[in-house]
């Protein structure tokens, strides 16, 4: 839902922002703690769960026509590793369908947008982004011209209300001075990711589609930790990921990988990256998988 923040009626209530606030955040514009100090900032403005920055430029080279760079994402008590897999795999497969970004980009002015989550149909973005990680509310406020926008998403979990106006009137007016400094952060650092080109060619996209093809009911578990191994992550490196166990992650594995018809981590990884091994492993994994074989993570 698009909202007019013109209509927002003001009154004289100051805003809860203090002048240290906005110098410490200041302060940071072009480091790493940049992010984390806007979420700590914004948090002082409006209870927050979750804040996410992003930059789009007009670049004929990509699918879309823009260029989508995460520029930072931080919480309030929720942590680093769960907001960048999350991120990270948003940027990787479902950024460049996502409808509300689509339907803001090259507008100009300052645009403030709430997302109906409830009225997302069911299915992996729905569940990865937002299900999976109990995010119930989200309000995005851009400002740009219509060859570049920087955005901020504000989110909140299951267990806090939804977005009032007052609140989204706090965070419109608050962003009079905060965009400017947005922006000095956007062009003074790199970003973090940028959007795919080719979203189909991604190993765990081709992984998720091989799953859905194939009728392959992974548990919740069992899928992250084959994605993990995809990405390059270790054992040692998946099981503090997972916080869990190294011996617990093996197991999630040859769980895994007897579905998938495999029998170790580079057959994994080959199954999905294009590999020579690819056709091999291919050929073997409907008889290995009815033979109940358990893999191993060696390889």
């Amino acid at each position: 839902m698009l909202l007019n923040t013109s209509h927002f009626i003001r009154d004289t209530d100051p805003l809860p922002v203090r002048f240290k606030s906005l110098g410490d955040l200041v302060e940071v514009v072009g480091t790493p703690d940049f992010v984390p100090q806007l979420a700590r900032f914004l948090n002082g403005v409006i209870p927050i769960d979750v804040a996410h920055v992003e930059r789009s430029r007009v670049d004929e080279t990509m699918p879309s026509g823009y260029r989508c760079e995460w520029i930072g994402s931080s919480g309030i008590d929720v942590a680093d590793t769960q907001i960048s897999e999350v991120m990270t795999l948003y940027y990787e497969r479902f950024q460049a369908n996502d409808p509300l970004f689509a339907g803001i980009r090259g507008k100009t002015g300052t645009l403030l947008v709430v997302r109906d989550i409830e009225a997302i149909p069911p299915g992996e973005f729905r569940k990865r982004i937002y299900d999976d990680v109990a995010i119930a509310h989200e309000c995005v406020l851009a400002r740009g011209s219509s060859y570049k926008q920087v955005s901020i998403a504000l989110e909140r979990s299951l267990d806090r209300p939804p977005f009032s106006l007052a609140e989204m009137r706090q965070f419109r007016d608050v962003s009079d001075f905060l965009f400017p400094v947005l922006e000095l952060h956007a062009s003074t650092t790199a970003a973090r990711l940028v959007a795919q080109r080719k979203s189909a060619d991604l190993p765990l996209t081709r992984f998720d589609t091989l799953v859905a093809a194939g009728g392959i009911r992974l548990s919740k578990r069992e899928y992250e930790a084959c994605k993990h191994f995809i990405s390059g992550k270790t054992l040692p490196e998946t099981a503090e990921i997972l916080d869990v166990g190294q011996a617990t992650v093996t197991s999630y594995a040859k769980r895994a990988f007897a579905k998938l018809g495999v029998t170790t981590k580079r057959e994994l990884v080959a199954l999905v990256s294009g590999s020579e091994e690819q056709g091999a492993v291919r050929a073997t994994a409907t008889a290995t998988a009815a033979t109940g074989q358990a893999g191993t993570l060696s390889g």
